[in-house]
């Protein structure tokens, strides 16, 4: 099993709703303006060495423009998507790459041959995607070039509440997938690692804005989206519908100890909270 970071690793505690959950404390991430816990070390794209925000921002768009332009299909919504998915990773100092996205090295090659086949000429597959097309661009991201496989294997406590809330995640998602959608089993798996980060879902995935989740949702997993007639924020949603489903509304979940729960639930009544 590839450990999380020694960093994340924490003692298990009872804390009241609002505090971190069991297992898992809040902490500040080393390139991130948001809070974060458990494997996912929050790491901002086109992060370099001594760059300005602005010159950071110029970076990106410069790598989004050029690996939409490599796409097979440059003005389909799924590669505006993608592009933006693929380029918010970096491999930082703890996480590598493919676990911070929560792909294998395999399947993300499949999907970047599938829509963007003319960038991965000269990528190993593997190593920060991210930083191999802004290289390609003469720009240096910073990154660590950490190459740690993914790991969805239980071995202790703290890893294995983090495993299942994300294996609940996927499995809801697959459960609703589109069929014969050969996008959907990747797009689960990075949605469900996603979900696992201390911020609202769409900045975890680095897409532009929340209607581009709900669109991407919709596409892929049109009748969980279609569910949310409510309009609630999607990570309370797929709570929402676990608890439904049979999930232990005792147990804790990543939104309990987040920053932005009050944004999400503000004074709603929730599944979990009506004890239904």
């Amino acid at each position: 099993m590839t450990a999380w970071p020694s960093e994340h690793r924490m003692q298990r505690a009872n804390k009241p709703r609002g505090s971190s959950p069991p297992g898992l404390r809040r902490h500040r991430s080393r390139s991130g303006p948001s809070d974060v816990w458990g494997p996912l070390p929050r790491v901002t794209v086109g992060q370099s060495a001594g760059g300005t925000r602005d010159a950071v921002q110029m970076d990106r768009m410069s790598a989004q423009d050029r690996l939409m332009a490599w796409s097979r299909t440059p003005h389909a919504p799924d590669t505006r998507d993608l592009t933006c998915i693929l380029l918010h990773r970096c491999s930082g100092r703890q996480a590598s790459y493919v676990h911070g996205l929560g792909l294998e090295a395999g399947a993300l090659a499949a999907l970047i041959d599938v829509h963007f086949p003319a960038a991965a000429v000269g990528w190993t597959p593997g190593t920060c995607f991210s930083d191999h097309v802004k290289r390609l661009g003469g720009v240096r991201c910073g990154c660590a070039g950490v190459t740690a496989a993914v790991s969805r294997e239980e071995g202790n406590s703290t890893d294995d509440w983090l495993l299942r809330e994300e294996r609940d995640f996927r499995d809801l998602l697959m459960r609703h997938r589109l069929e014969n959608d050969a996008s959907a089993l990747p797009l689960a798996d990075v949605i469900a690692r996603a979900c696992l980060e201390n911020d609202h879902l769409w900045r975890s995935l680095g897409l532009a804005d929340r209607p581009h989740l709900a669109a991407l949702l919709a596409r892929h997993f049109p009748s969980l989206a279609e569910a949310n007639t409510r309009k609630l924020r999607w990570k309370r949603f797929f709570y929402e519908c676990l608890w439904a489903e049979g999930r232990p509304v005792s147990r804790s979940t990543v939104c309990d100890a987040c920053l932005h729960q009050a944004e999400c639930y503000d004074g709603t009544a929730s599944y979990h909270q009506r004890g239904a």
